[in-house]
């Protein structure tokens, strides 16, 4: 029996997006009986009222709702009272002509809630994950071998590591590297270096570290390779001040005696990455990052007021903290 409500959930919001529209070139709708609401903008409420009603002029309708935190136990700066209620209720008896779809790009729900457990209970679940290694090594190779194109090893796990698993800047990525591969049938760790953007995060990670470990010139050659790379500034800023208050806040977990476990609770993230988080911090002061800290907010003042600009203000902090 065909399904009426689809539930698309999971930390890769690519896979997510391509799920959903995989189901609406399914079914050949037109736009006039395909609508989008957004969970974070309004009320839920809203969806469930058009997904009552019958479509224009066609057989099926689709109704998308996006960003479904309220499944969750994710907190939004702006707090929107669903009608949770009305939305049991549809899915108790959903209307026949209406393709209801619901996104949730989050690696986790919240499975204690009655909202979640109706849902679950209702619809095709699909839980929409990154590419473990493997698999990503497969897929990179099987899109350069369409074209005929070979990898060497270093270059393939060059490549890995630049997209990081992270399925939309994979497939961006390879569209860059199959256009510049055209004309040829290999590619080597060279031609990955040069085309393929690294991990933009991590890069900043690294640069912080090089800071914090006075390796100003490795600091000035990665932030060089971002600017080459079309990275705005203001993006590396603003990494580069979450690293830092990040640095800081970890800090104060351990001050007040929190362990890995509490800092991977903390930040949502892995033991592993709770780990170097740890280590990170362990290994310098709290007046040094108080420092840099401030250093990078009184920076962001001068560069958004104009009195300086933003490529050479932080060449100049990264030089001289």
């Amino acid at each position: 029996m065909e399904k009426q409500v689809y539930l698309f959930y999971g930390s890769d919001s690519f896979i997510v997006k391509s799920k959903t529209n995989q189901v609406i070139a399914k079914y050949d709708i037109d736009d006039f009986n395909i609508n989008l609401y957004d969970a974070e903008e309004t009320n839920i409420s809203n969806a469930i009222n058009d997904a009552s009603t019958i479509p224009f002029m066609s057989d099926k309708k689709i109704v998308v709702i996006r960003n479904a935190y309220f499944l969750t136990n994710e907190k939004m700066k702006k707090e929107i009272d669903h009608d949770l209620d009305s939305f049991v209720r549809y899915l108790n008896n959903p209307v026949e002509e209406t393709i209801l779809i619901v996104n949730a790009p989050y690696a986790k729900l919240d499975e204690r809630k009655a909202i979640t457990k109706a849902l679950k209970a209702k619809a095709e679940v699909v839980f929409c994950e990154p590419m473990k290694k493997v698999d990503l090594n497969s897929w990179v190779k099987r899109q350069l071998g369409k074209k005929n194109v070979r990898i060497d090893r270093l270059a393939l796990d060059e490549f890995i590591k630049r997209v990081e698993n992270n399925t939309q800047v994979a497939v961006n990525e390879m569209k860059k590297l199959l256009l510049y591969a055209e004309d040829l049938d290999y590619v080597d760790i060279n031609i990955i270096k040069k085309v393929v953007t690294k991990n933009v995060e991590d890069n900043v990670y690294e640069i912080t570290n090089n800071i914090l470990d006075n390796k100003r010139s490795e600091a000035l050659e990665i932030y060089n390779d971002l600017i080459m790379h079309s990275e705005d500034p203001l993006r590396i800023l603003g990494i580069l001040v979450n690293k830092y208050r990040e640095i800081l806040q970890v800090k104060l977990l351990i001050k007040d005696g929190k362990d890995k476990a509490d800092v991977a609770s903390h930040y949502r993230c892995s033991s592993g990455r709770a780990y170097y988080m740890i280590k990170n911090a362990k290994s310098v002061n709290m007046a040094t990052v108080k420092r840099h800290l401030i250093k990078l907010e009184e920076l962001d003042y001068k560069i958004k007021s104009g009195r300086i600009d933003k490529k050479i203000g932080i060449e100049l902090f990264i030089l001289g903290t």
